[in-house]
């Protein structure tokens, strides 16, 4: 089994009332003035280190360097980098905590037909079968022919569309909102979706390859073309407190043949094409980066700091508790109680380095009814309610 590695976005708060603002123009460029290490700016989530070459991977095209940005109502995943005109396309895949998708090591369920590129070409060709490092719960391509197609998944199940509402994905950096009309029902997850993607030019003003890109120079750092989602919140679900939502990137070709350009990237794998339906799972390094951020409401000061968060909640089997530790290594408890605030059970009670953390709580030892969860870090106590079900 493979040691897990987090690439973290982190996120800190002034106060309690205070959610971070937005510093993200969606515009098709990852501007210097967006990535910092402060909230609402962009942090690198990994980069795509081998060099592009044409007769290699998918040649003159793909990916430079993924990032992450999340505001108070807004969550941002920018992928710097260029896509072939024609079929090949971005692709990102989404864990969300509130969702249940295609656990880790499942192969993704088959999809209908090849009006999207997560349909099914053939026995052989389609993103059916692919085993992923995170659970799957949606994704959301954009083409070389400028279309924005997405799927949304169950554990069994799976289904995919055009969400662009039919017509193309400018080139030029503007904006594109998509529509309302084609992001309703399963794939209302992307209702408020904004879309950008700013494609290079060459030396006589034609679409250009990924060393007209600016970025390619330095390694997808400021300056570099991309695309950018910015996706709502709200839509997404994210719960109140901490979360952690994780993220892939990938070049993927119209019939499903991934190329070598995944983020995070596969170590040592250099140009070498992945080919149809890849088991991430037995390959070196954990394809899935973590955006860990905060959703908080108008709470107490020791909420704001701990931004604890509990989901599911009603439980019936396993919930998570996900909290942040600031400042340096601190002391941590978690405890379950009754709600008299009587000790049911201590999950967790050592010290832990500063970021995110998850702990799952196996709800089925508990019997049905309330109960109350407590995160100390150091001297700040959070609290929640959790309800047990059957």
């Amino acid at each position: 089994m493979k040691k897990i590695t987090t690439l973290a976005l982190a996120t800190s708060l002034a106060t309690a009332a205070l959610s971070a603002q937005a510093q993200i123009t969606v515009d098709g460029v990852i501007a210097a003035n967006e990535i910092g290490s402060t909230a609402g700016k962009y942090v690198s989530l990994g980069a795509f280190t081998t060099p592009h070459v044409g007769n290699a991977g998918f040649g003159f095209a793909g990916l430079l360097r993924m990032y992450g940005a999340n505001s108070g109502t807004k969550l941002y995943v920018g992928l710097a980098g260029t896509i072939e005109t024609g079929g090949n396309n971005f692709q990102v895949y989404l864990d969300l905590p509130n969702k249940t998708g295609v656990p880790v090591g499942t192969g993704l369920p088959d999809v209908a037909g090849t009006s999207t590129v997560f349909g099914t070409v053939s026995a052989t060709q389609g993103i059916g079968g692919t085993k992923l490092e995170l659970e799957a719960d949606a994704a959301i391509a954009t083409t070389g022919n400028g279309d924005v197609q997405a799927a949304i998944y169950t554990a069994t199940t799976g289904v995919a569309k055009s969400v662009a509402g039919g017509a193309a994905i400018f080139t030029d950096g503007t904006v594109n909102p998509l529509p309302g009309s084609a992001t309703t029902g399963a794939y209302s997850l992307f209702a408020g979706t904004r879309v950008a993607y700013k494609a290079p030019t060459n030396s006589t003003g034609g679409v250009g390859s990924i060393e007209d890109n600016p970025g390619n120079a330095n390694g997808g750092g400021a300056g570099s073309y991309a695309l950018e989602y910015e996706f709502n919140r709200a839509s997404l679900g994210l719960p109140s407190g901490a979360s952690i939502v994780r993220v892939m990137a990938a070049y993927v070709s119209g019939d499903a043949f991934w190329s070598s350009d995944i983020i995070p990237e596969v170590p040592a794998n250099g140009n070498n094409n992945l080919g149809f339906k890849p088991d991430f799972t037995t390959l070196p390094g954990t394809q899935a980066a973590a955006l860990n951020v905060v959703v908080l409401s108008s709470r107490k000061a020791d909420d704001a700091v701990v931004a604890m968060s509990v989901f599911p909640n009603p439980a019936q089997g396993k919930s998570t508790i996900s909290y942040q530790v600031q400042g340096n290594v601190q002391p941590v408890l978690v405890r379950v109680t009754d709600l008299l605030g009587r000790p049911v059970r201590t999950l967790l009670d050592t010290k832990q380095p500063t970021g995110f953390h998850e702990l799952d709580v196996a709800t089925g030892e508990l019997a049905a009814g309330a109960y109350l969860v407590q995160v100390k870090v150091g001297d700040k106590l959070a609290t929640r309610r959790l309800a047990v079900t059957r």
